[in-house]
């Protein structure tokens, strides 16, 4: 003791550094180096007044000693006396009121220009842990029960809300210690401070150590809870500053940062819901809850009824959930898991509530609690739902799937407010943003699910696909719809489905939709139809009815969808949509025959009036698309129902119409009929066709798209003779029209187009054998003949089967004289060409002409043998003759 005492007085009187450091040290060895005799001097009950005599106050005034490391000494070893476990029976209380007042009050006062007294930040720490652990002592009492300890308890938060601003970390995260140890015993002066504490703690919400902000986001929550709001200004504080940085918070990139996030929500919705009245109607409207603007994006009005402190939170209750719920669908499942287990709980502990103990409902409780404050908690999803930043419209559509899956079912609200839900999502699923569309189709499908054989979600988007909505027409509109339509279809049951395949099936079968040449609409329609057949699956004739109604709807949209821009990718999908419909229709592969009973119909639909002429006026109009598409899928169908579009290719093909939409049609009427089926069931219209819509665009006109029209006119007229179809006396009436206009694009710029005028006329002569007049004979063989010297041998070979049949298509007279002579001449030049296959089509020409006029062919030929570089071909058509 003589020793200690000695060492004490060292501490006190001594002015020099060295002494004082070896007395700290002497007294530290003395009080917790144990003797061979016993124990560390620190357990003796005879040294313990001693210290509160002497050594405590010499120990706390050389805590404020000039030299940093005497300070540092000085309150390592209170820290260290005050934390043994043999001093857990000594009172502190005094120690604690001179150190708070003496020492730490002073250490973190301002000093211009630094910003504390102390200036050694390892001592700030020391202070802040000495500290800490004297609030934990079990001889600290609660501050209700003592003035004096109020007042210290209020000396310590102030030196605290400086020390939260100091820019040492492990200082910042001492301070939510010691306000974690302060709330159990001075709860009471926090309240009193709550509106700085917290203002001084939300600036470090966004430091760069994530253990900082992770303790210091549960200091606010201890804060706040041991408030319990009802400081002065708890509303506005919760407005201006606690919501903003805690939404924020919620966004924080470290898992351990959230789960703290999820810390703070819970003590303050505990102490919300501890004072809140479950009697009252949580929708309605009042003036606090007309308070609840997060972000600071409008002004705090004045709340002219007066609210109960105790009540203060209450308001704010929707908005703390909507955070909670938040981080039940966080993707990390450690976070996940924990704020499911604190919502469980949150809800458990309100289920004596009479409001939810009298529920005659066999949901969970969470389910209860959560219903409850549905109707607030959605308004704040959907206005973050529209948020300018992508991570918060993300984070409340993702929200939202957890609040629809855990509101009851059958929950009036859940109904009640289905057109604002539907309204968000059709809006949020066009989003730029990948992420946010696909969180948007997740929540559509939740709903659905939760949903289940409620119709009342379809039956809302129905009349926004129909055209019966104004509004509701433009691309962007249409596509939300009907993209959130596919969602919810997914999630539904299947009865629901089937209940109004029908009207379904009728909503996306709208002009609306369907007249759209946006390909975001028709994508979302694909998928739509895609999602509803495969819905209706199996059960498809049971929709079907009487009236084939729900096929007829899903064909119409299907050759829209086929119709569409080759770019925009939709037929494989629209294929295999068809297929399946065949298949539930007893057609199996053959799609052609699933038109069979709606070709007419669907015509019709395009026409816009049963038996109603019609000219779509230009080539890119959706219905002529998709009246190409009908054509082209429905295949020998479109032959069968032929007679109901022939006045469609013949309003079509006037040459005074647009030059597009003819051009369109004429390429499709070639493509059509170079399906022998559906040649053999046109073929009482060939002449119809021939006459009244291919010759008149076979006449030539100038410019580029009159050219790609008569060349595509030819083309179609070759297909239809081609096809045998064609009976001779259809084709003796058409020839006068065609033999001149044929000949006259013998000399056309195009290569293709001249070949196929010879290999037409070559058909027609073929069918008309001996039919030529005099006059033809002599107009044509001229052009003929110059076809031999063409730049295209594709030509030439044509031209020379085109010529064997012109010698036989006309009596022999009237080749006879100076066309035989100079058709025989023009011949034998050529069957001297370099090219032997061409020789041969001459020399077979030749041999038909022989039979014309024996003489003049022999004459010829023995007159030119000479000339030829090789004879041999001479010498054969010498011999025949």
């Amino acid at each position: 003791m003589n020793s200690l005492q000695k060492d004490v007085r060292t501490l006190t009187s001594s002015t020099d550094m060295i002494q004082k450091k070896r007395a700290l040290i002497n007294v530290s060895k003395l009080i917790f180096t144990a003797s061979a005799e016993g124990p560390p001097s620190v357990s003796e009950a005879s040294f313990q007044p001693y210290f509160v005599s002497d050594l405590f106050p010499a120990l706390i005034k050389t805590t404020t000693d000039e030299k940093e490391k005497i300070r540092e000494l000085s309150l390592n070893l209170l820290l260290k006396i005050v934390g043994c476990k043999e001093m857990e029976a000594f009172d502190f209380t005094d120690t604690l009121k001179l150190f708070s007042e003496d020492v730490f009050k002073r250490g973190f006062a301002s000093a211009s220009p630094k910003p504390f007294t102390e200036p050694a930040e390892e001592i700030r720490l020391l202070l802040l842990k000495t500290t800490t652990t004297l609030l934990n002592h079990p001889s600290i009492q609660p501050s209700a029960n003592s003035k004096t300890t109020t007042s210290v308890f209020s000396t310590i938060i102030e030196g605290i809300i400086r020390a939260c601003g100091d820019n040492f970390p492990e200082v910042k995260r001492e301070c939510c210690l010691c306000l974690a140890k302060m709330s159990k015993k001075g709860g009471e002066v926090i309240k009193m401070h709550a509106e700085s504490l917290t203002k001084q703690l939300n600036t470090n919400l966004n430091h760069q150590h994530s253990k900082t902000r992770q303790m210091t986001v549960k200091a606010i929550g201890i804060v706040l809870s041991s408030a319990g709001g009802v400081t002065t200004n708890s509303e506005k504080l919760m407005i201006e500053t606690v919501l903003p940085s805690l939404k924020k918070t919620g966004f924080d990139q470290i898992p351990s940062v959230r789960k703290g996030f999820i810390t703070c929500l819970v003590k303050i919705l505990n102490v919300a819901l501890d004072n809140f009245d479950f009697d009252e109607d949580p929708s309605s409207s009042s003036a606090t809850e007309d308070k609840m603007v997060i972000d600071g994006e409008a002004t705090l009005q004045e709340n002219k009824n007066a609210t109960s402190n105790s009540k203060v939170y209450a308001p704010f209750v929707p908005q703390l959930l909507a955070f909670l719920l938040g981080m039940c669908c966080d993707e990390v499942e450690e976070v996940k898991n924990v704020a499911l287990e604190e919502l469980q709980k949150l809800a458990d502990s309100r289920k004596e509530e009479s409001i939810f103990k009298f529920q005659k409902s066999p949901d969970d409780m969470t389910s209860k609690f959560i219903s409850y404050y549905f109707e607030k908690i959605l308004s704040i999803l959907v206005t973050d739902a529209g948020h300018w930043t992508s991570g918060q419209r993300e984070k409340a559509l993702s929200t939202l799937t957890t609040l629809i899956e855990f509101t009851a079912p059958a929950h009036p609200s859940l109904y009640s407010n289905l057109e604002i839900i539907i309204s968000c999502l059709a809006s949020a699923i066009n989003d730029d943003e990948e992420v946010v569309a696909a969180n948007t189709s997740v929540c559509a499908g939740a709903l659905g699910k939760k949903l289940g054989a409620s119709p009342a979600a379809i039956q809302i988007l129905l009349p926004r696909l129909d055209g019966s909505l104004s509004g509701m027409n433009t691309p962007e509109k249409l596509v939300g719809s009907l993209l959130i339509l596919s969602s919810i279809l997914v999630g539904s049951d299947d009865d629901c489905v089937v209940n109004l395949a029908t009207k379904i099936s009728t909503a996306l079968s709208s002009p609306a939709i369907l007249e759209s040449t946006d390909r975001d609409v028709l994508e979302a329609l694909l998928e739509t139809a895609e999602n509803f057949v495969d819905k209706v699956g199996g059960r498809w004739k049971t929709c079907e009815g009487s009236d084939g109604a729900l096929t007829l709807n899903l064909l119409h949209s299907c050759i829209f969808l086929l119709g569409a821009d080759v770019n925009y990718d939709l037929r494989d999908g629209t294929g295999g949509i068809l297929k399946k419909i065949s298949g539930f229709c007893g057609c199996g592969d053959d799609v052609s025959m699933l038109f069979d009973g709606h070709f007419v119909n669907l015509v019709n639909r395009l026409r816009g009036e049963p038996e109603l002429t019609v000219v779509w006026p230009n080539g890119k109009d959706p219905n002529l698309r998709a009246f190409d598409a009908l054509m082209r899928v429905a295949g020998a169908t479109g032959g069968k129902h032929f007679a109901s579009v022939i006045d469609i290719f013949e309003s079509h093909m006037n040459v005074d119409n647009e030059p597009e939409s003819r051009l369109v049609v004429m390429a499709l009427l070639e493509s059509v009929l170079n399906n022998k089926q559906v040649a053999e069931y046109v073929k009482e219209f060939t002449g119809k066709l021939i006459n009244d819509v291919v010759a008149p665009n076979i006449v030539w006109r100038a410019g580029g798209v009159a050219s790609t029209i008569r060349k595509v006119s030819i083309a179609c007229l070759f297909t239809i003779l081609k096809s045998e179809t064609v009976d001779t006396q259809t084709l003796f009436q058409a020839a006068p029209k065609l033999l001149p206009v044929l000949k006259t694009n013998l000399g056309d710029y195009d290569a293709s187009s001249r070949q196929l005028c010879c290999l037409s006329l070559g058909i027609i002569f073929a069918g008309l054998p001996g039919a030529l007049g005099m006059e033809p004979v002599h107009q044509l063989y001229p052009d003929l003949l110059k076809c031999l010297d063409d730049s295209s041998d594709d030509v030439r070979f044509a031209a020379c089967g085109t010529l064997k049949v012109f010698l036989k298509s006309a009596p022999a007279e009237h080749f006879k004289g100076t066309l035989m002579d100079y058709l025989c001449d023009q011949l034998l030049i050529h069957m001297d060409d370099p090219d032997p296959v061409i020789q041969q089509s001459v020399f077979d020409i030749l041999l038909v002409a022989i039979e014309v006029d024996k003489d003049v062919v022999k004459k010829k030929a023995t007159a030119t043998r000479n000339s030829h570089r090789d004879v041999r071909l001479c010498d054969l058509l010498l011999k025949q003759c």
